[in-house]
């Protein structure tokens, strides 16, 4: 009997972790990117043996999400970065408004909002760096953002 009751805990211990919940895009078409084309310099013109050669580079972008369809909801905004097959990337960024500042790499998310959704669209304007190991970064990379949202009760 006991050995069943320690089962059943162990088994509901175990069942929000196996629960995710749903994320859904969010559509940030009306996002612009200030700076069109990121120029990206030597972090260290002279390079040390053993360090990786790293290149950085900014750009300002007015993010514009439009959460209209959770509207009076409450939910978790995370940002995402697509893998990049050719050289990692860190993007880092500091916001000015509703949006957190943040930092993450390719291939993985990072909240950046989380509450109620009272507006139609939120907006905020993040300045971004960007830094990848210039020994295996292309020469003309596309970085793919995208945001998702959680939702922290069904409707």
């Amino acid at each position: 009997m006991i050995r069943t009751l320690v089962i059943a805990i162990l088994l509901l211990a175990c069942l929000p972790a196996t629960v995710a919940a749903q994320a859904y895009p969010v559509d940030d078409s009306a996002s612009q990117v200030l700076d069109g084309n990121v120029r990206m310099r030597w972090d260290d013109p002279v390079p040390r043996p053993g360090v990786a050669s790293t290149m950085s580079g900014r750009m300002t972008v007015v993010v514009r999400l439009d959460v209209s369809p959770w509207l009076g909801r409450s939910g978790r905004i995370y940002k995402k970065l697509a893998p990049q097959v050719q050289a990692p990337v860190r993007a880092q960024w500091t916001s000015r408004g509703v949006l957190q500042p943040g930092q993450l790499r390719d291939g993985e998310r990072t909240l950046v909002y989380s509450g109620p959704i009272m507006t139609p669209m939120l907006e905020d304007t993040l300045h971004v760096t960007l830094q990848a190991d210039g020994d295996r970064l292309p020469d003309h990379a596309r970085l793919e953002f995208t945001f998702e949202i959680e939702l922290e009760s069904p409707q």
